[in-house]
């Protein structure tokens, strides 16, 4: 019963932490917010693991933004 209330108080407080952190983002552009839910996090986990040009590529599809060729 324990581990069923810690479980629920991670999820509340994992909740909380989403609506502080993402609330701004939304409040600026709400048509960009999906991109940021998704790439957000999938980005920090490549880029944590090493793959930083797939960081890279999902940042820019995130963000909309194309990188300008020389």
């Amino acid at each position: 019963m324990i581990e069923f209330l810690i479980i629920i108080l991670l999820i509340l407080l994992f909740g909380v932490f989403l609506y502080w952190a993402y609330l701004p983002d939304y409040k600026r552009n709400p048509k960009e917010f999906w991109r940021t839910i998704i790439g957000m996090p999938i980005g920090m986990l490549l880029g944590g693991l090493g793959f930083t040009k797939l960081n890279d590529i999902l940042k820019e599809w995130a963000t909309n933004k194309s990188r300008k060729k020389k």
